[in-house]
């Protein structure tokens, strides 16, 4: 299995090589690798897993192919594979985007801030910022706590 995702990365730094940056930012490139070591480590217990290394494998040798017309290429397959990839790593296994809890408390943060701005401050201008603030520490803690713990895609 370690031989096999070794392989794949070696394509992608491949791929990378022959393609412009926008089009490596567009395929966002570095995600995938991260996502491909995740698979590699879960692979040996889940089949799902096992099935999206060697389907991620096929799209990286399709798109090594056409790297020359990449910018002309529909990417949408490859887009698709990645989501279908991070939802199951997300439902299956349990983890979690970057800055996924830091989008989620802060906004609740704003939320609860405009509440309270209205309510104790009787300013709005007060309570958003102090709210957002808060939101963002919290958010900010569980990410750094999802990162020590290794749930992190």
């Amino acid at each position: 299995m370690e031989k096999q995702i070794d392989e794949i990365k070696a394509m992608i730094r491949t791929l990378r090589s022959n393609i412009s940056i926008n089009s490596s930012k567009r395929l966002d490139l570095d995600k995938c690798e991260r996502m491909i070591d995740r698979l590699g480590s879960l692979s040996v217990s889940c089949k799902k897993c096992q099935q999206y290394l060697l389907e991620v494998k096929d799209t990286i040798k399709q798109l090594e192919s056409n790297a020359d017309r990449i910018e002309k290429l529909e990417i949408k397959p490859y887009k698709k594979l990645m989501n279908d990839i991070i939802s199951h790593l997300q439902k299956e296994h349990k983890l979690v985007t970057e800055g996924f809890y830091l989008s989620i408390y802060m906004s609740v943060g704003m939320s609860l801030g405009l509440v309270f701005g209205l309510t104790i401050f009787d300013n709005i201008a007060l309570g958003l910022p102090i709210g957002m603030c808060i939101g963002i520490a919290i958010g900010a803690s569980l990410d750094a706590d999802a990162k020590k713990k290794g749930k992190i895609i």
